[in-house]
């Protein structure tokens, strides 16, 4: 049995991937997963016609996250939480060290192609690219950067 691995078939990762546009030329959509274990953070999401932000927009798209805190509990289990839709996401503190913002290509601006998530303190973010539009060899996978 040939097993096949799932990079570059049926994803690609970005770290890190705080504050980077990741160009949704490529794929279908992309998931943010953000890790902040000691205090409360916020993560902005933005778009861009470019990867260097010359024009930007950041609609009110996000209407949902994942959350988890295997740090607290250890349970590892995932809740969704809901609100108003809006750029901004403010995972709780004790509750969601790690979110999963997913943002798809339907959520884009006309125009802006590339997304971002920005968090503030000292988060660290990843970046999955699902759906892509071009399975490919890992060691031939272009950069979703450009």
């Amino acid at each position: 049995m040939t097993v096949r691995e799932g990079l570059g078939r049926i994803f690609n990762v970005v770290y890190p991937a705080d504050d980077v546009y990741i160009n949704l030329r490529d794929c279908t959509s992309v998931a943010f997963v953000v890790h902040e274990v000691d205090g409360a953070t916020q993560a902005t999401v933005t778009f861009s016609d470019d990867a260097s932000g010359t024009t930007t927009s950041t609609p009110d798209v996000i209407d949902h996250y994942y959350g988890s805190s295997p740090d607290q509990d250890n349970s590892g289990e995932w809740h969704k939480t809901t609100q108003t839709a809006a750029e901004l996401v403010t995972p709780a503190d004790t509750t969601e060290d790690l979110a999963v913002i997913e943002v798809n290509d339907e959520m884009a601006p006309d125009g802006m192609r590339y997304v971002k998530v920005t968090a503030d303190g000292s988060a660290t973010v990843l970046a999955i690219l699902h759906g892509l539009q071009e399975q490919r060899d890992p060691a031939n996978l272009p950069s979703p950067r450009v």
